[in-house]
């Protein structure tokens, strides 16, 4: 629920009135302007704020007179409480109607290039080909949907909203890398890398001119059997989905050809070998280049497990993007390599007259099976695939016509095709896996305490081993078996040195693989809960991530305010952080008892005595909760109220209540079918001060008869103070008490802190 958000609109047309093409059709630039609690939101959002501002100031400089389509900017201001600004604007603005796209601006990220997060049309993909420096893949926007729809990170954009209530199509495009400062006070002007505003805006300015002069904005239509990719930033491919799967099929059909004269050779050749012979063997080698890529993952995953369960070192590859390489790299081809020689030291198993150019052959008929099966299923991002298919494929045949025909080696393969390949396919994979990994390592900060995030580090990088160069394996295979072996057992020692490294340094603020420093820092939400009920106040303080050296931060704030820290488990304490509801799920949160402390440090005799309440002195105001219009039917054995909530001085505030409800007034989404517990979150803007739900509830079955009239819905009210610590160093004192003030002394440079100063109370209505 939300009340009095604030929109600011600016609107370019043409002149001439309602009537033109140009008033009718309009696309939308978005971006906020709100943040965070605590952060400054350079990156997010004032980069999008930054390059609207300037796009309409060169815009306004230009003539309109022949353009086709008019452009609406939506500077919106609460995006952060879960994108109701946005959902206001196209639920009911009266321009909402003139809108045909949207282009969104986001950032969760302060470096490098901005990427195409999200595209849900052939025409605005289209669109995007014209951009200057355009970066993006189908995978990026798959991989994006999979994240959000899974609830591993709890994040979105307002593209969703545009999409879901207002049926748009459109772009979302958002800076990404060193995410390691989104949502926390470093979110600076001085941490923003020069040229990336400029990079977002030249590509927005671009989409602008072309959408507003060629744009045929009426024929827009939702789509996702779209291929799209990049080749460095230099060319933006597209193409529909049909033209995928018969361009993908074809490559299969002659790819197949190809082994299938591979095979004929195979037979035809000394030594003389049977058809099925012949085959089972490259059965075999093609078997065994999907094991290795197993064994690579197997292996980084087994290194992951010694490092978190056995040594208590999770995360040490934390603090820079890269360091996931270099912790887990030499195990995911130590596996890779690894299962090459278990292969080949089976006695028993059919091998080939020549097992390097087996294997190399093999390497591309598994990819050539994987394009096959991966396009028939459906999937855009089938294209990695596809290209790896051609790579391969191609080095091969120009191998066995041209490379070894005409070289005096007696090798099956030429270093050329071994120099060709890997450089193709390295250069290739290099973008797409540095964008993966500068997406995903920092958003591990900030998955929750419940994420296997060691495990999800390890699976990339024995993906990407396995990726950048399939065809060491057939090289592995042309080396002598000893030669591998060493080649193994090395990597496996240097692996071992390195989880020693990891071992000693990465539990000391400093270490090379200490996993936080100030640019890198950890994450945590320090909350100071004043209960208005129970007269109790608490100091409670979480982390977002699974990573170490939270209990030394526990441990210090214990003997700050000497008293037990207490665990609470958010299975059973679920109402403890509704003021940052839902994200409170991903939490791990203890809470500190701050009666003791205030008492101890007041300048107040009537706070410092132990049988005093302590939220007698609680500056308020204190808000109320009541209940109007209240009623009970006996026929239906319902309970209908309206809940009217007065307050000064709080922004956010939740209603949490366990009932069977059976209408309310939230007017777009119904409640469930079945008790269940509600958390309503409302959002106020500038001048709001109250809130109000109408309900109606089903009397639970065993309160029904004579205690049906008596019985009363119990409400849990929390709201947010709206004092703003982390900005200003405000916060609201019980007895003269700086609570905050005293954490934030306590608390390491490497923790970046949510401040929140809250009051909760719980009324029978």
């Amino acid at each position: 629920m939300y009340t009095n958000v604030t929109n600011v609109i600016v609107r370019l047309t043409c002149p001439g009135g309602a009537d033109n093409s140009c008033s009718r059709n309009s696309i939308l630039l978005n971006s906020h302007f709100d943040t965070t609690l605590a952060s400054p939101g350079a990156a997010d959002d004032a980069a999008g704020i930054a390059v609207m501002l300037e796009a309409i100031r060169v815009l306004s400089l230009e003539g309109w007179e022949e353009r086709r389509n008019g452009v609406v900017f939506l500077f919106n201001g609460a995006e952060e409480t879960l994108q109701d600004a946005t959902h206001a604007f196209i639920t009911n603005h009266e321009l909402k109607d003139s809108i045909r796209a949207v282009i969104n601006l986001e950032a969760c990220g302060t470096t490098g290039r901005e990427i195409l997060f999200q595209a849900n049309s052939r025409e605005m993909i289209e669109a995007y080909k014209r951009v200057p420096y355009p970066h993006g893949t189908v995978m990026v926007r798959d991989l994006a949907n999979d994240v959000f729809r899974t609830g591993l990170v709890l994040s979105d954009t307002d593209f969703r909203q545009f999409v879901h209530y207002g049926n748009l199509t459109g772009l979302d495009m958002a800076l990404y890398k060193n995410s390691y400062l989104y949502h926390t006070h470093l979110d600076q002007p001085g941490n923003m890398e020069p040229g990336a505003l400029q990079h977002m805006g030249e590509n927005t300015l671009a989409l602008i001119e072309y959408l507003t002069n060629e744009g045929d904005l009426e024929r827009l239509e939702v789509a996702s059997d779209v291929v799209y990719w990049e080749v460095f930033g230099l060319k933006f491919i597209v193409y529909s989905w049909s033209t995928a799967y018969n361009l993908q099929q074809a490559t299969v059909v002659l790819s197949l050809l190809f082994f299938t004269y591979i095979i004929r050779k195979s037979i035809l050749t000394t030594p003389y070998r049977s058809l099925s012979t012949t085959l089972t063997a490259y059965g075999i080698s093609t078997i065994s280049v999907l094991l290795s890529f197993f064994s690579a993952i197997l292996v980084s995953n087994l290194t992951a497990f010694v490092l978190v369960q056995v040594l208590d070192r999770p995360m040490v590859w934390y603090s820079r993007e890269w360091y996931g390489l270099l912790v887990y790299g030499p195990a995911a081809l130590a596996g890779l390599l690894g299962m090459q020689l278990l292969m080949a030291s089976i006695p028993f198993l059919p091998r080939h007259p020549d097992p390097e150019h087996g294997t190399f052959v093999s390497v591309a008929l598994l990819f050539t099976i994987l394009t096959a099966l991966v396009t028939e299923v459906g999937l855009a991002s089938s294209f990695v695939l596809w290209i790896y298919t051609v790579v391969l494929t191609s080095v091969a045949v120009l191998n066995e016509f041209v490379l070894v025909p005409t070289t005096s080696s007696k090798r099956g393969v030429s270093s050329w095709a071994y120099t060709v390949s890997m450089t193709t396919l390295g250069l290739l994979y290099t973008d797409m896996g540095l964008a993966l990994i500068d997406l995903f390592v920092p958003l591990t900060g900030r998955m929750g305490v419940d994420a296997p995030v060691d495990h999800i580090v390890a699976v990339i990088v024995g993906m990407m081993v396995f990726m950048a160069a399939p065809n060491l394996l057939a090289f592995a295979n042309g080396i002598e078996r000893k030669a591998l072996a060493k080649c193994v057992v090395g990597l496996l020692v240097m692996q071992a040195v390195i989880v020693v490294v990891a071992a000693v340094t990465g539990g000391t603020d400093g270490g090379v693989l200490f996993p936080f420093d100030n640019m890198h820092p950890k994450r945590a939400f320090v909350q100071h809960l004043k209960n208005l009920t129970s007269g109790e106040a608490h100091l409670y303080i979480a982390q977002a991530d699974h990573g170490p050296f939270f209990d030394q931060v526990i441990h210090k704030l214990e003997d700050a305010f000497g008293v037990l820290a207490e665990h609470r488990a958010l299975t059973h304490f679920v109402s403890d952080w509704d003021s940052i509801y839902p994200f409170s799920h991903y939490l791990g949160s203890y809470r500190l008892d701050m009666g003791p402390f205030i008492r101890a440090h007041t300048r107040e005799t009537t706070v410092a005595g132990p049988g005093s309440s302590i939220i007698s002195h609680y500056p308020g105001p204190i808000p109320t909760v009541s209940a109007y219009n209240a009623r009970y039917d006996p026929v239906t054995h319902t309970r209908t109220l309206s809940i009217l909530c007065s307050y000064d001085s709080y922004t956010w505030t939740v209603l949490a209540f366990d009932a069977h409800v059976l209408s309310w007034s939230i007017g777009d989404s119904l409640p469930l079918d079945h008790e269940t517990r509600y958390v309503v979150r409302h959002v106020g803007g500038y001048g709001s001060n109250g809130m109000r739900l109408d309900l109606t509830v089903q009397v639970p079955e065993e309160l029904r008869g004579a205690k049906a009239e008596a019985w009363r819905l119990k409400i849990e009210f929390t709201a947010l103070e709206s004092e703003s610590f982390g900005a200003k160093g405000e916060e609201r004192e019980v007895g003269g008490v700086r609570v905050l003030r005293r954490v934030e002394e306590v608390l390491p440079k490497w923790v970046s802190t949510t401040w929140l100063g809250s009051v909760v109370g719980v009324w029978d209505l």
